[in-house]
């Protein structure tokens, strides 16, 4: 897949350290108010629901559902799982139309819109020290770093093509869409940056090579960027500032794709160096 993207943008994520009750015309409220941490999960990117009589929802069988999420600093918000479908490229991915209430009575939508306007969002488990983990349960919407690297092929629930682990390659993608060189959790990177990524297990390959402007910018990893060739705005930072921030990567005083790789980079990009001089 040729891999000209549109990037950056953090979008919403929330982090649920426990989720509450879920309700439905489908789920009597005598069992809905049983529900707790240890029988709402997510599996891949949805959610499931086992009722006290053992039987469990899946996934879009929770559409119209209203869960009661516990957030991490001890509020409870609802949210309404309006639509619950297959992403079209990605069948594995669900699109939530999260729902929160509006000041009317009525519900509005969650998620703020990515480039393309998308809404959705869906939920996932992530492992301490994953950079894009909010809580026990993440949800995250499309025009967050989460959602995109999932649907630019590296979905952490998921096998790579010869049966890779792609956790690690989905953090790395985050760091690289935010453009977090150091692994600090500091983006360095704008709204609607287009990049061209690529990687060593083929699920991304280059789409830019024809265009001089896009140069290598830095070889990635679930930990940062590995070295850095040139910053993505030099108006946000420039090398040499990154490199006082970040004394790791000062340490490499030429970055290519070759040096890149030889220090542990399985994910690589170019882009233009903004603005333009």
């Amino acid at each position: 897949m040729n891999a000209t993207r549109m990037v950056a943008g953090l979008g919403l994520a929330m982090g649920l350290t426990m989720l509450g009750a879920c309700r439905d015309q489908r789920t009597p409220a005598s069992a809905a108010s049983a529900a707790d941490r240890s029988n709402l999960v997510v599996e891949g990117s949805g959610f499931a629901l086992t009722l006290p009589e053992g039987r469990v929802l899946r996934g879009n069988e929770l559409a119209g559902a209203t869960l009661e999420l516990a957030l991490a600093d001890g509020q409870v918000a609802p949210v309404r799982l309006a639509s619950i479908t297959p992403d079209p490229d990605h069948p594995d991915i669900l699109r939530h139309d999260f729902q929160s209430p509006d000041d009317h009575g009525g519900w509005r939508p969650t998620c703020t819109p990515n480039a393309y306007g998308e809404r959705w969002g869906f939920p996932v488990s992530l492992p301490e020290g994953h950079p894009g983990r909010e809580g026990r349960i993440t949800i995250s919407c499309a025009s967050g770093a989460v959602v995109k690297c999932a649907r630019f092929g590296y979905p952490p629930w998921r096998r790579g093509p010869n049966g890779e682990d792609l956790l690690p390659l989905h953090a790395a993608c985050m760091r690289m869409v935010r453009a977090d060189y150091c692994g600090d959790g500091t983006p360095w990177t704008k709204e609607g940056t287009v990049i061209d990524n690529y990687d060593d297990l083929g699920i991304q390959t280059r789409g830019l090579r024809d265009d001089p402007r896009h140069t290598f910018e830095a070889g990635w990893t679930a930990a940062g960027a590995v070295c850095v060739a040139h910053t993505r705005w030099s108006d946000l930072t420039t090398t040499a500032q990154l490199e006082a921030r970040c004394p790791r990567l000062a340490a490499v005083p030429l970055c290519t794709e070759d040096t890149a790789r030889a220090l542990g980079a399985r994910m690589f990009n170019h882009s233009r160096e903004l603005p333009s001089p």
